[in-house]
């Protein structure tokens, strides 16, 4: 077994001698065993009574599990009932999500059950079902194109630090997900896409990425609305509204940027 592994089994056996805990599942990447030496891992607990809201008794727990150096609530995605740690010997990043039984009911994917009581997580996916992750395109659609002109100004200005992270936000949250969905995968930003895609679209993603100079972001600038103008037209339903006064104003708008 590898460090992951013998972490897992270690936190399960401690777990299941805490009675306030009904189960223990595992998700992300070891629900389709692409594990290795660098991934998290990703524990849900479930727990009899609800303890999401008290972030010392997540971390209590948490410390029971191993050499806790860090840990906080995961606010900054989201998602509250989320304790993030780090742990060392090993050093691995374990994300502890807490859980009542009834807030299994939302989920986007079925984790592995690594032990239950009562066959209570069982129970729960036979009756339940998953909520797939859904991207709106029509959201999409009305926003990225004043995102472009926003980056445009920023380049504009000379703000160069400023236009190279907003093209990233940007290529997480328009871009990738387009693109793990022409993958077929789930649109979780431009996770693992090095791992999934073709040489040629691996190609295209890294012409999104500026170095430091006016023209290397411009040209960026441009290469992520080709992209995205191209993945809009594979991808999305004949149902969505394209906002082509916007496109145009935007586009416009950056060609005529200078240096």
């Amino acid at each position: 077994m590898n460090e992951i592994e013998i972490f897992l089994k270690n936190t399960s056996e401690k777990l299941f001698l805490d009675n306030r805990i009904l189960a223990l599942c595992v998700a992300g990447s070891w629900i389709n065993k692409e594990i290795d030496k660098y991934s998290d891992l990703d524990l849900i607990i479930i727990t009899k009574e609800k303890i999401n809201t008290s972030k010392d008794i997540m971390l209590e727990i948490a410390s029971n599990l191993g050499e806790i150096v860090a840990g906080f609530t995961g606010e900054h995605v989201g998602e509250k009932r989320l304790l993030i740690c780090l742990y060392n010997n090993p050093v691995i990043h374990v994300d502890l999500k807490y859980l009542e039984i009834s807030e299994f009911d939302d989920r986007i994917e079925n984790p592995i059950i690594i032990w239950e009581r009562d066959n209570i997580i069982s129970t729960k996916i036979e009756n339940t079902q998953v909520k797939n992750e859904i991207v709106d395109y029509q959201w999409i659609e009305d926003r990225f194109w004043v995102w472009i002109h926003y980056a445009a100004t920023k380049l504009g200005r000379g703000e160069l630090f400023e236009t190279i992270d907003f093209l990233s936000f940007i290529r997480l949250t328009v871009i990738g997900p387009l693109l793990q969905i022409k993958y077929n995968n789930l649109p979780r930003g431009v996770r693992k896409l090095e791992f999934r895609m073709d040489i040629e679209d691996i190609n295209l993603l890294k012409s999104t990425v500026a170095e430091y100079s006016f023209s290397s972001i411009k040209n960026a600038i441009n290469n992520i609305t080709k992209i995205y103008k191209d993945l809009r037209i594979k991808l999305f339903p004949k149902n969505i509204k394209y906002l082509e006064e916007a496109e145009n104003v935007s586009l416009l708008y950056l060609n005529n940027i200078k240096e």
